[in-house]
């Protein structure tokens, strides 16, 4: 590898057969899984192991642990979310026909936002599947009551990925409703609550905990006291709580999920927030921040020695990328014009997509943004090779894409799967429909059994993908090979 820093090793995690998927974007948070061919064709019948259908809505991914898949969701009335972009041109429109800020800010809203008042009660549920048969296992509701805030309507009141360590299954519900503890077998340990907080415009939550050496982080990013926080995985015990002060001024809310950071140096908490990215070290003091921050929704990614960071708007601009050497401190932000410093290997102005998050696999990073225009850089160095739009025009993404063996799996909101080889240049070589909208980033499982499975009998036992649609949980069966 053409590797700038050919001394740092990586400790990123790596998908290996047996080793589940433990959080968002599967071990490390890398959504990496080598070493195993998941099925190049699929359909809501061809090469499906089961699928079973799933309560209430949600948008978070599933997790895999010993032979267990596990969501959550949100149960009540609450209306469906839509898929597209939800730009500002509705809004220039309104402003074309004269009509006063008001009665424009009242119809975006109308359009764009479910509010408190429309929902009476959520149930807020966790549920267990068996992977080798589909067959649930629990359902544990783990609070019921009204929200304390709205959400977007393509957000859902469970878009929070849950994280496990294999021994127990960490559950948010945003900071609004609280962090739970559960078993494998679906009994609560224990939950942490903090006071409600406003979300920007009222967008709902989405950020992610992630779990690591017997600490359970959540990053709390709100227009009120933000923060991030350390908890005792056994316990639930606050470790330390890290304020998120200087954040940008204006719009504070943030959506997106940790990222441990680990290099032959130590280990880092990485977060994304908006105006700027923080890290943080394991005992919860800044390590160093870098201004010039947008929208904070998509997760940090790594890999060749760097760590890549960025965040996105809707539209083409003010989408900063940046490639992030170790042993940063302080203030590492670059001076206006400049595209590299002493802890910035390079900076894209343009290269982070606004909801996905980027994938670093095989020396490239691979940004896929809402439209479907998907940016190839070289990770060394951050040179363009290609771009492409993936699957075509008339495609949107939410879901952030996952490498298997040489490729690449990109879900559009429609549920349609497009297979392109990892390499230089694009090349499909799959497209597969399940006919319903999709913003959950698919789960790599592993089903040929383990000390905590529940069957032993599995039909088509081996790797295999698990897939969110709004409805449904599809397991796509391995190839025959």
């Amino acid at each position: 590898m053409r590797a700038i820093f050919p001394f740092l090793v990586l400790a990123t995690a790596a998908w290996a057969s047996g080793s589940g998927w433990p959080q968002f974007r599967g071990p490390g948070g890398s959504a990496v899984a080598d070493g195993v061919r998941l099925p190049l064709e699929w359909s809501t019948t061809k090469n499906v192991g089961w699928v079973v259908e799933v309560p209430g809505n949600g948008w978070s991914s599933p997790v895999v642990a010993g032979n267990r898949v596990f969501v959550t969701t949100a149960r009540g009335a609450i209306k469906r979310a839509s898929t597209g972009i939800f730009g500002n041109d509705y809004i220039a429109e309104l402003k074309k026909q004269g009509l006063p800020d008001d009665e424009v800010n009242k119809r975006v809203i109308a359009r764009d936002i479910e509010q408190t008042q429309e929902v009476e009660e959520i149930s807020y549920l966790v549920l267990a599947f068996d992977v080798g048969t589909g067959k649930p296992l629990w359902e544990r509701e783990v609070h019921r009551g009204k929200p304390f805030g709205g959400r977007h309507r393509k957000n859902t009141y469970a878009s929070e990925t849950p994280a496990t360590d294999g021994t127990r299954l960490y559950v948010s519900f945003g900071g609004n409703v609280g962090l739970f503890c559960l078993s494998l077998d679906g009994e609560v340990g224990w939950r942490r609550t903090w006071e409600p907080q406003a979300i920007y415009l009222d967008f709902g939550t989405a950020s992610s905990p992630v779990v690591h050496d017997g600490r359970v982080y959540v990053l709390r990013d709100c227009e009120g006291e933000s923060f991030l926080a350390a908890l005792d995985a056994k316990t639930g015990d606050v470790a330390w709580t890290a304020p998120r002060t200087e954040l940008a001024a204006k719009n504070k809310s943030g959506w997106a999920t940790p990222f441990i950071w680990e290099t032959a140096q130590r280990t880092e908490i990485i977060t994304i927030g908006k105006g700027m990215v923080v890290s943080y070290g394991l005992d919860g003091r800044e390590l160093w921040r870098l201004r010039g921050m947008t929208q904070a929704t998509p997760s940090p990614a790594a890999g060749g020695g760097l760590l890549f960071v960025g965040s996105g708007s809707q539209g083409e601009n003010n989408r900063p990328l940046y490639a992030i050497k170790p042993g940063a401190s302080g203030d590492i932000s670059l001076p206006q014009g400049e595209t590299s410093g002493p802890f910035v290997a390079w900076f894209q102005p343009r290269g982070t997509p606004y909801t996905g998050s980027p994938l670093y696999y095989r020396e490239r990073l691979y940004s896929i943004n809402d439209g479907g225009m998907m940016q190839v850089f070289e990770a060394a160095t951050g040179r363009e090779i290609y771009r492409e739009r993936v699957g075509g025009s008339g495609n949107t993404f939410s879901a952030s894409p996952i490498a298997n063996d040489g490729r690449i799996v990109a879900l559009n909101e429609n549920g349609t799967a497009y297979v392109f080889t990892a390499g230089d240049k694009y090349e499909q070589i799959g497209q597969n429909a399940l006919g319903e909208m999709s913003l959950a980033t698919p789960a790599v499982a592993d089903s040929t059994g383990s000390p905590q499975a529940d069957s032993t009998d599995s039909p088509q036992a081996g790797a295999s993908l698990i897939v969110r649609t709004q409805s449904k949980l599809y397991r796509v069966a391995e190839a025959a090979r």
